[in-house]
């Protein structure tokens, strides 16, 4: 009833033939002990971008005659920043980069400040200041504008304690025969660097 593996004359150079394929194979294989230790070893990188700054102005909001003239215009804006306060995120962040992105239809220059304020409200770290290309007018491609500011880590340590984000925009020579749009994006990409 019962026949057993090595009856047949063909089963038996079989199963010697895998026997021995098996034999050989262990014989050659390795294997190297793991060393758990490698985990401190492991260093995490990760890149956190987040939106940073947003305005836009349209000349059709401001309905004024021909006749009005301002010499400058400046708009003010102070938002709650609160990024850099969380002890993990500025012990191992190793860079921030903010990246402006501005867009112009208005056939002026904008100019953009901003700085950080401590929870007192007095500036710390550097100011920046950038300036936006004119644009070519309304009903056009607008003219766009990249700026770049790397913050390294003496720059993060300086501005750690800030709470918020002072902005001003400005343009000069307005006019009510002035058309278009302006626009500016901004967002933050924060470096950070964690060993496990």
């Amino acid at each position: 009833m019962y026949k057993l593996f090595f009856s047949n004359k063909y089963n038996r150079y079989i199963s010697i033939a895998l026997f021995s394929f098996l034999w050989i194979l262990q014989l050659i294989s390795c294997a190297d002990d793991v060393d758990f230790e490698q985990i401190n070893l492991i260093t995490l990188k990760p890149v956190y971008e987040v939106d940073f700054v947003y305005a836009q102005f349209d000349t059709d909001v401001f309905h004024q005659s021909a006749s009005v003239f301002v010499p400058e215009l400046i708009v003010n804006d102070t938002l709650d920043y609160d990024l850099l306060s969380i002890d993990f995120a500025t012990k191992h962040l190793i860079k921030v980069e903010l990246t402006f992105e501005f867009e112009n239809t208005i056939e002026r220059d904008f100019e953009f400040h901003f700085g950080f304020l401590n929870s007192e409200g007095e500036r710390i770290g550097p100011s920046y200041h950038m300036i936006a290309d004119k644009g070519n007018g309304v009903d056009t491609t607008p003219v766009k504008t990249t700026k770049l500011i790397v913050m390294d880590n003496v720059t993060i340590d300086t501005v750690e304690s800030a709470t918020q984000l002072v902005s001003s925009l400005t343009l000069k020579d307005v006019s009510g025969t002035l058309k278009g749009i302006f626009e500016l994006k901004s967002k933050g990409s924060y470096f950070i660097n964690y060993q496990l």
